[in-house]
């Protein structure tokens, strides 16, 4: 019978902190001194994450933020421990920054959490343990906020103004964004110059929706461009759209690279990919 566990954590710290704790357990003769403890996050490696589906003796920890909630399915689990916590992705209007705080997740996510648990296995159901009350159960959310509701909507204002589909706030979301969020929105493209006081795309709005980046960093580059310091500026911007400077991907070796021009002849910026 299978005797994985797939513990359920906020974040990568925590994931390190408890792993850290595990290992040091198993080094003093305890039950896991046999048990293969793994992490899983997104941003570990394709080779790593797929470490969860390979054959294994004895048992199996596995500790996941919510990447294992819906993205992917661990075999042969039979318990599962949920923290009840989540890094949730938000914009805040007042600092104009997009935050990852740590919140207790809704009600759907927890029974998703529990639903993995014997989720793949015939001979036993699962079992799932809560680290937190009934009470604080009933009382969170049905469902997690759509992303919509808690993002900078700079870039989808630019790109819907950019494919003419009209204003955001008249197109038919099945769940509309919070007005404040469409207003900041208008006001950063405004700041940008990248809209004209009738909110169409000015000449600067269009080169922005050319690029595959949020606008304040395309804005960034225009600028660097136009002052002559684009080589140092692609350095800066590359490392805040990058989700950690510190991963490098695999790029296949025998992959040809390709200048990619994504402005003007006068202003170009070219790429390799």
């Amino acid at each position: 019978m299978a005797r994985d566990v797939l513990v359920f954590l906020a974040g990568e710290r925590d994931i390190r902190d408890v792993h850290h704790h595990l290992k040091r357990c198993a080094t003093h003769g305890s039950s896991l001194r046999d048990a293969e403890i793994l992490p899983l996050y997104a941003r570990l490696s394709q080779a790593e994450q797929h470490r969860i589906f390979s054959a294994h003796r004895g048992r199996r920890v596995v500790l996941s933020t919510n990447v294992a909630e819906t993205s992917l399915t661990v075999p042969g689990i039979r318990y599962v421990i949920d923290a009840g916590t989540a890094r949730i992705s938000r914009y805040s209007v007042h600092s104009k920054v997009q935050r990852l705080p740590v919140e207790p997740v809704s009600q759907a996510s927890a029974n998703q959490r529990a639903g993995r648990s014997g989720r793949v296995m015939h001979q036993a159901s699962g079992i799932c343990f809560r680290l937190f009350d009934e009470d604080d159960f009933v009382n969170r959310p049905a469902f997690t906020d759509p992303e919509i509701q808690r993002t900078n909507l700079g870039a989808v204002i630019l790109q819907m103004a950019d494919l003419r589909l009209g204003k955001v706030e008249d197109f038919p979301f099945i769940e509309p964004p919070d007005g404040r969020l469409v207003r900041d929105g208008y006001r950063l493209l405004d700041e940008l110059g990248a809209l004209t006081e009738k909110q169409t795309l000015t000449a600067l709005g269009r080169q922005l929706a050319r690029f595959p980046l949020d606008p304040t960093l395309g804005r960034m580059l225009v600028a660097a461009a136009e002052g002559q310091v684009l080589r140092e500026a692609l350095i800066v911007v590359s490392a805040l759209a990058a989700q950690d400077p510190a991963i490098v991907p695999t790029i296949s070796s025998n992959r040809r690279t390709r200048p990619i021009s994504l402005l003007p002849t006068k202003n170009r910026i070219s790429c390799s990919l």
